[in-house]
């Protein structure tokens, strides 16, 4: 998958499964930051970042 395509997938995602930035991040264990990275396509995310977000969004990490 692309890198642009998987920041609007999470994005996407967080957005329908009604969760803001914060706390995405909160439930996550990760940063602010590191959400807004992942949706403004900054950086490619780490695995273990990815699988924190899928296990919160409850979506298959694919």
């Amino acid at each position: 998958m692309e890198n642009q395509n998987l920041s609007s997938h999470i994005k996407n995602f967080r957005i329908q499964k009604g969760f803001s930035q914060e706390a995405l991040a909160e439930h996550s264990g990760l940063s602010v930051r590191t959400i807004q990275r992942m949706e403004k396509n900054d950086s490619m995310p780490n695995a273990d970042s990815l699988k924190k977000v899928a296990e919160v969004l409850k979506i298959p990490i694919e």
